[in-house]
């Protein structure tokens, strides 16, 4: 009688133990939950999306190497993004960058990196900054960023910019210098 009360002692004792090691663990660990975890539900290579107008003609085109959607976030990444917007003249620009990023039922583009916009006609304009956002609605490319603007001809320096590609008008905010040699 005394074995079985020494070996429901020491169960009750090892299971007290276990208890507690449990408890010290869980608090040093914290518990992950769902929404901590960052985890993508798709990704897609080579995305090609056109857009059309009213009208029925191609109004924008949108390019990238990669893809990666995260749910929890409500955004998707890419890399290498490649935007062609045909403005009310008919004129094509292209605007280029290392990473972009757009929110889930939003229409604004973030591009990272590298940024260069130059009409689809020739190359002898190219206007370069750091980042830009770019509202698929409007067409309006926007930074706060340093632009740099070049051309045979011409080289501006400008902090900030708005640019509406349908209108083919740009606004610079502040610091503007410009270089014209004839």
């Amino acid at each position: 009688m005394r074995k079985r009360y020494l070996l429901l002692i020491v169960t009750l004792v090892f299971g007290l133990a276990l208890m507690a090691v449990d408890r010290y663990t869980q608090e040093l660990v914290p518990f992950q939950t769902d929404s901590s975890v960052r985890e993508a539900d798709y990704y897609g290579e080579g995305l090609f999306s056109r857009q059309y107008g009213a009208s029925g003609s191609l109004d924008q085109t949108f390019m990238a190497a990669r893809s990666i959607h995260y749910p929890q976030e409500q955004r998707t990444e890419f890399s290498g993004p490649i935007l062609t917007s045909t403005d009310d003249d008919g004129k094509q620009w292209q605007v280029t960058a290392l990473q972009g990023e757009i929110q889930d039922n939003d229409h604004l583009l973030y591009l990272i990196g590298d940024v260069e916009i130059r009409p689809v006609s020739d190359n002898a304009m190219i206007i370069q900054t750091p980042a830009l956002v770019y509202n698929s609605d409007t067409r309006i490319a926007e930074t706060s960023d340093p632009v740099t603007i070049t051309s045979p001809q011409i080289r501006v320096n400008a902090t900030g910019m708005t640019m509406d590609l349908d209108r083919q008008r740009i606004e610079f905010r502040s610091e503007v210098t410009t270089h014209y040699v004839p």
